[in-house]
């Protein structure tokens, strides 16, 4: 190529300019301020491989069994004479209220997600891509927005205000002998069952849901489901053991002990007060293992056989005031052998019964493996008494130290092994959480959205937290000033493969400039950690990001997406450029598969001068996948004099062909000589995934005249 325009005293030499490679975008600064290799924009796209963009990897639908009753919601509203937008209720829309991870500590290949729907729950596994439908308790309806968490190899349903529900985690039937008293259970097959002696109907049907009055015998077989967890005034503990009479029978270890409305359960802890005859020891504590029914329950013990005798239990006393059932939190988190939730209400005398505290600052921490006693005042810590902070999310860093983000604030509670030898300390007043499920650790380091951004906290030691001072989305201010401030508290976020995915509710712009309010997580954002810079946002079309999860195992391991219709994905996981989604429940296919939609957009090449150039030249080196045949548009944008410039498309510039499965290419094209200050290219509309490995342009100085430029 001429290396001048023409020639002359006042000669236009024509320069390169190009990106070799591309590690991130950034949208606070200018186009024409950022770095080589950096782009102003960057959707559903990847820079793993040698510095290149590529289409990101496709989503793959694993499960799709989604809400069930889809009609519309008629909300009826006025609007008055000032324009006052009306207040829609989300919570009236068919969704799903929860989700979580879940697996079988006993097994080491059934992994499942869980999600909550209206009146049952549904566990997906993800190794076989089949579910399991869980019962709630008879005639419940959940209808609220919700948590759900795994704890003591249970899952728990809190439900702020209302009483919790927990699920065993058991997704085969078991038969009637094996029943827990007040457990639900949904019948799977009737058998010889007399069904009514263990609470259900004395006509029962296969898909019948109750609550287990007592173990039985027979054939049947029924599911387990999720049970409220007990609540009204708790009862200090009581002898265990029926008094003045032969109670307590070891055989084969087994210690089986008879006493009459012991309301105990299995995993529930109990304390050796008299031995009898026995060989147990005062003092000792075991966890009950099998509860024979209302008035008999049994746990192990390595002690010799003893013959009937009479022997007295009790379940721990309480340390302080007495201890309380579990007070109706909306969340809660796993720390240390214990649960920890906020405190926000009394559990009162009555069943099912809870009054507001009017204290949203302190959190109380159950007895040990038990989710439902906590010892009030010993087990309470309160973080900012007097200010207006809120407790949003628990993070529990280690065994011994628990994090608190408040809405204004980060504290943490030390030594939470003697929770009264607990100390609570201020991280920084300065900034605070706005959503509990953007809180994510990656080693020493936190991250979490605040209402600066996206910011991150560091563990200087195994004791010292400190605030970073800026925020790690410094580089995306324009995106993170687009997120709905109404709706990110619903943000979700995880760390996996060296990338921080955080899910946002976006607003956009339409075709005509006008602005689109983000009603739900429409938008991942995604942050390379290897490449210390922003990588891309990804989303999909009529499709949002309710939940993201790590589970799985192998070559299922990875980033879950659960919509708000329950459809559970597993992110980047189609190695072509299509996404497999599950979709609105009441369309004619619940499963679709659309095109990726990416864009690139690269930064203002100027050539580095601040002068008009004529632009004349491009030049691109691309690579199709190993899978498809790759093809995009082509355009550019010059700015000053402002010109937007159709280049065609990959494939017109291979004889109207896409570029053949794992081929690379160089293409060149001409820009017809633009006059402008600077240039910047867009592709978009691809076909397949194609590796973006470079851009270049030439142009020159378009105007050496030593007359006034007009």
């Amino acid at each position: 190529m001429p290396r001048y325009s023409g020639y002359g005293a006042n000669d236009s030499k024509i320069a390169d300019e190009f990106d070799t490679g591309y590690f991130g975008f950034n949208n606070r600064f200018r186009p024409d301020q950022l770095k080589p290799g950096v782009l102003a924009d960057s959707r559903n796209g990847r820079m793993d491989l040698n510095g290149e963009w590529q289409v990101r990897k496709g989503i793959e639908n694993i499960t799709s069994e989604l809400i069930s009753g889809t009609t519309g919601v008629v909300l009826n509203f006025l609007l008055d004479d000032t324009g006052t937008a009306p207040v829609i209720n989300n919570n009236a829309q068919p969704r799903i209220w929860a989700s979580c991870a879940y697996s079988n500590p006993n097994e080491t290949s059934s992994q499942y997600i869980v999600t909550a729907q209206n009146t049952e729950a549904i566990a997906s596994n993800l190794d076989t891509s089949t579910a399991v439908k869980v019962a709630y308790p008879p005639s419940y309806t959940l209808g609220r927005l919700s948590s759900l968490t795994q704890a003591f190899r249970q899952v728990i349903l809190f439900i702020g205000g209302k009483t919790s529900l927990v699920w065993d985690g058991v997704v085969t039937s078991v038969t009637v002998d094996k029943f827990d008293v007040g457990k639900t259970y949904k019948i799977d097959s009737i058998g010889d069952t007399v069904w009514a002696n263990v609470g259900a109907s004395a006509t029962p049907t296969v898909g019948e849901i109750f609550t287990a009055s007592a173990a039985g015998t027979g054939t049947g077989t029924a599911f387990s489901g999720f049970t409220k967890v007990k609540s009204g005034t708790y009862e200090q503990p009581e002898r265990l053991g029926n008094p003045l009479v032969n109670n307590t029978v070891i055989t084969n270890n087994v210690v089986s002990v008879v006493s009459t409305n012991h309301g105990l359960k299995v995993g529930d802890e109990i304390v050796v007060v008299d031995p009898g005859s026995t060989t147990l020891i005062t003092g000792e504590k075991y966890f009950v293992s099998f509860v024979a029914s209302v008035n008999g329950f049994a746990f192990l013990a390595e002690k010799n056989d003893s013959s009937d005798t009479e022997a007295h239990f009790t379940k721990p006393v309480s340390q302080g005031v007495g201890y309380v059932r579990m007070p109706a939190p909306p969340f809660g988190t796993y720390h240390g052998g214990r649960l920890v939730v906020p405190y926000e209400y009394t559990v009162e005398s009555t069943q099912e019964t809870y009054s507001d505290r009017e204290t949203k600052d302190e959190v109380i921490f159950s007895n040990g493996l038990d989710i439902n006693t906590y010892d009030d005042v010993p087990n309470t810590k309160q973080l900012t008494a007097g200010t207006a902070d809120f407790i949003v999310g628990l993070h529990s860093f280690s065994d011994d130290q628990l994090l608190i983000f408040n809405r204004n604030s980060i504290h943490t509670i030390t030594s939470t092994i003697n929770i009264s030898q607990a100390v609570t300390s201020l991280v920084t007043g300065e900034i605070g959480c706005v959503a509990k499920d953007s809180i994510v650790q990656v080693g020493s380091n936190l991250f979490f959205l605040s209402d600066s951004g996206i910011y991150g906290a560091s563990f200087q030691d195994l004791y010292n937290l400190r605030g970073n001072e800026v925020p790690l989305s410094e580089a995306i201010d324009g995106t993170i000033k687009s997120i709905n401030r109404d709706l990110w508290q619903n943000s979700s976020a995880v760390y996996f493969d060296n990338k921080y995915y955080i899910a946002v509710p976006l607003n956009s712009l339409d075709s005509e400039g006008n602005l689109v309010t983000a009603s739900n997580n429409n938008a991942i954002i995604v942050y390379n950690f290897i490449n210390k810079q922003w990588e891309s946002i990804d989303s999909v079309s009529s499709f949002d990001f309710e939940k993201l999860i790590i589970a799985g195992d192998g070559e299922k391991r990875g980033v879950y997406c659960i919509n708000s219709f329950g459809g559970v994905h597993l992110l980047e996981s189609r190695s072509d450029g299509n996404d497999r989604i599950s979709v609105d429940p009441s369309a004619s296919n619940l499963v679709t598969t659309q095109p990726i939609e990416s864009s690139l957009t690269t930064r203002d090449f100027t050539l580095g001068t601040t002068d008009r150039k004529k632009w004349n030249t491009f030049e691109m080196q691309v690579q199709s996948s190993s899978v498809e045949k790759s093809d995009f548009n082509i355009s550019a944008e010059t700015k000053n004099i402002d010109y937007n410039l159709q280049l065609g498309s990959l494939s017109s510039r291979l004889n109207n062909n896409p570029l053949a499965i794992n081929e690379d290419v160089s293409i060149r094209g001409r820009i017809g000589n633009s006059r402008a200050y600077s240039i910047q290219f867009t592709l978009n509309n691809f076909s397949g995934r194609p590796r973006i490995k470079s851009i270049k342009t030439s142009g020159g100085v378009s105007f050496n005249s030593t007359n006034t430029a007009i």
